[in-house]
């Protein structure tokens, strides 16, 4: 855990048993207070979504503003509880911080609110909030649910006799190899970066697809040492030890330079590259991720969701709940979500929902990652998840980067330094 983050942390932990003001001598709010991510294309869609709740007369009215962005999000949500000044409700919460701020009993179970089934089925999340679930509560909706899939240059695929995305190791290991051999570069970037987040992103992403969406955190332990993260261990250990990767795990946009034939990216990336990188996406095609294994089925992969919560010391629960219910259950706002940002709405019946039919039709490689969100698996429901994935790159793929130890040696040891991380939390 970052330095700051943790003294944020035991602050809170210390003033949390403190007095607050009686909410029956407080002056009674006439606003929901809400937060939201800090980047021009969801302030985009939230200026719409409170507009049009205000102008309907449904409910209390709604002001918002961004996360105040003096450091991460994470440590602005904290520094506000520390003070008192939180929100009634906020956006971009990924599930792991969620789970840390609950356990801070700073969050109200969204699950026990009037209403809350009847969202969950009007938007078809029957499935997809399994996993958002602790001990029976949901204390986060997810918004958005972007599964990874694979990015590859079509033109650099049919220079070596590849007719469609790579979709197993052996198929990564035979491009890499000619590509290599006649260029000098890289078949696949396994490395997605050198932060922590970045695990999401790579191993934990190869992990849910060799395992079929199973965890790598359950029940408080650490379970991804076996057979599947082994599988995904020794394809990283492969691609390093053969020259196939870049040993800079950072590399700037190694797709658009050719550095590398494929890389993991997200449905948001699709407009930032045609805006920016127009030439190159030409020539993108998009894969699922990588297995040992031709599947018949479709590939599991990781999620990059993010949900909305709703604070304990909030005066007005019952009308932000009812704030959120509107925004979520609406298709037409998540048909704005998805033309804003790009990002898919976590909801299974994206194909099949008329709304959307349209967007899908005109915007194709979206329409690939819609079809995965049914399988993307979010992160590890835990409250440990920053230092639970610098164990990963530590002891992981840095030693695998780093060529220190064998697949099974790197696997055993982050379990390992992973099991005592848990076992002081608990």
């Amino acid at each position: 855990m970052r330095p700051g983050f943790a003294l944020l942390v035991a602050a809170f932990a210390v003033l949390a048993g403190c007095s607050k003001a009686d909410p029956a001598t407080s002056q009674r709010p006439q606003e929901i207070r809400l937060w939201v991510a800090p980047n021009e294309a969801e302030e985009s869609f939230w200026k719409v979504a409170v507009a049009r709740w205000n102008k309907s007369g449904l409910g209390m009215p709604v002001s918002f503003t961004t996360i105040p962005t003096t450091g991460s999000s994470e440590d602005a949500v904290l520094s506000s509880l520390v003070a008192g000044t939180e929100p009634d409700i906020s956006s971009n919460m990924f599930s792991g911080f969620a789970v840390q701020i609950a356990d801070l009993k700073q969050l109200q179970p969204l699950s026990s609110m009037p209403g809350y089934q009847a969202l969950i089925i009007g938007r078809h999340m029957q499935g997809l909030i399994r996993n958002w679930t602790v001990n029976g509560n949901v204390y986060a909706i997810p918004i958005y649910s972007n599964p990874t899939l694979i990015w590859w240059r079509s033109d650099i695929l049919a220079r070596y006799g590849f007719r469609q995305a790579p979709r197993t190791y052996q198929d990564v290991y035979q491009l890499s190899r000619r590509y290599a051999e006649a260029e000098h570069r890289y078949g696949f970037q396994v490395a997605a970066g050198c932060n922590w987040e970045d695990r999401w992103f790579d191993f934990i992403a190869y992990y849910y697809a060799a395992s079929n969406g199973r965890p790598y955190i359950a029940n408080g332990k650490a379970v991804f040492d076996n057979a599947a993260g082994l599988k995904v261990a020794a394809f990283m250990d492969t691609m390093y030890k053969q020259g196939w990767t870049a040993g800079d795990c950072d590399p700037e946009e190694p797709l658009v330079s050719g550095l590398v034939a494929g890389a993991s990216h997200g449905p948001w990336d699709i407009g930032r590259f045609e805006h920016m990188y127009p030439d190159t996406m030409k020539h993108i095609v998009i894969g699922p991720m990588l297995t040992d294994a031709t599947s018949v089925t479709q590939t599991a992969t990781f999620a990059d969701s993010k949900g909305i919560v709703l604070f304990k010391n909030s005066k007005v629960k019952d009308q932000a709940f009812a704030f959120i219910a509107w925004v979520l259950g609406n298709d037409q706002l998540n048909l704005l979500w998805l033309e804003k940002t790009g990002m898919m709405p976590a909801r299974a019946d994206l194909l099949t929902n008329p709304v959307f039919k349209p967007y899908f039709a005109s915007h194709p490689m979206a329409k690939i990652y819609a079809d995965y969100v049914n399988v993307a698996v979010p992160p590890a429901l835990n409250e440990n998840t920053i230092d639970i994935q610098k164990a990963m790159s530590l002891q992981l793929v840095g030693a695998l980067a780093n060529g220190t130890k064998t697949p099974a040696v790197a696997l055993a040891d982050a379990e390992r330094q992973i099991e005592r991380i848990l076992k002081v939390h608990q």
